[in-house]
């Protein structure tokens, strides 16, 4: 039992991870956290959808498809709102990522229908053991492709010249700009690249949970904004850790208390970090 929650907790956590990596990288450039980051999970879901229904049943189109539409979802954001409201109130920028969110949400309602679609499971259903666990070959696509995306991000945002823009941009735009660095160009990235995340784990956990629908993005949304709160909103490592240990502590929370408060777990857990250390596990006063 301790070893299929510890399982299911780290498949969960890869798609919690993804989500609070994107609220991370956007955080950390602009602290400004984007609450339409749950609206693009879903609409990266419903772009594999179409993939899948229309052009190719193919696991990698659909996360194509899901990445370049997040993509395009966050540069659209950031140049059409965020980048306007830059020398305003922070609050007015949140505000209007609560706006986009409704409205993506809103958009798939009327395109899509409210009901719910399923998503094919490309891979053998026939389950195996580890460990006395029972384990389906998805989960182990889905962590493993997860944690190579995360990698991936990390070596961006630690090993390149756009990261090392990212990250002088984090921690101060004037400097940044003297630099020579292209601010608004790099916060078009950090969104882009947030997006993307965001999108292509829409189609990875539509996919896990076998549903698509315009309300799929809003609970995950949350939880992984908790996710990342737990772990660092200004660390990328601590958003990744907050991913996963949210959803190893969910799995092991429901075996204490009714499954029915699942949801209910890692609200508990934001609030106290917010009261407690509001920096989160790894969180520090830098950025990134």
């Amino acid at each position: 039992m301790i070893v299929q929650q510890l399982i299911n907790g780290i498949t969960q956590g890869s798609i919690f991870a993804l989500l609070a990596i994107s609220f991370a990288v956007i955080y950390g450039v602009l602290r400004l956290v984007n609450f339409a980051t749950g609206a693009t999970y879903m609409m990266g879901a419903f772009a594999g959808w179409l993939t899948v229904q229309y052009v190719s049943q193919n696991i990698f189109l659909a996360m194509l498809a899901g990445l370049v539409t997040g993509w395009s979802i966050g540069f659209l954001i950031e140049k059409v709102a965020i980048k306007s409201l830059r020398g305003v109130a922070r609050i007015a920028s949140l505000i209007c990522t609560i706006g986009f969110s409704i409205f993506m949400i809103e958009i798939a309602t009327i395109v899509f229908g409210a009901e719910t679609k399923a998503m094919p499971s490309f891979f053998n259903e026939k389950a195996f053991t580890l460990g006395g666990a029972s384990v389906v070959w998805y989960q182990v696509f889905l962590v493993g492709t997860a944690l190579t995306i995360l990698l991936l991000l990390q070596l961006l945002i630690f090993k390149t010249k756009a990261g090392l823009a990212i990250r002088t941009v984090s921690l101060d735009f004037k400097t940044a700009g003297l630099m020579g660095i292209n601010v608004d160009r790099t916060i078009s990235l950090a969104f882009s690249l947030g997006g993307a995340t965001a999108g292509i784990a829409g189609v990875l956990g539509s996919v896990y949970y076998n549903i698509v629908n315009p309300t799929m993005g809003n609970l995950q949304g949350l939880k992984s904004f908790s996710a990342a709160v737990f772990g660092g909103l200004t660390s990328i490592p601590g958003a990744i850790l907050g991913g996963y240990l949210l959803a190893i502590v969910e799995n092991f929370g429901v075996q204490i208390v009714s499954g029915g408060y699942r949801d209910i777990i890692g609200f508990v857990i934001l609030v106290g970090f917010l009261l407690f250390r509001p920096r989160g596990l790894l969180g520090k006063k830098s950025s990134l």
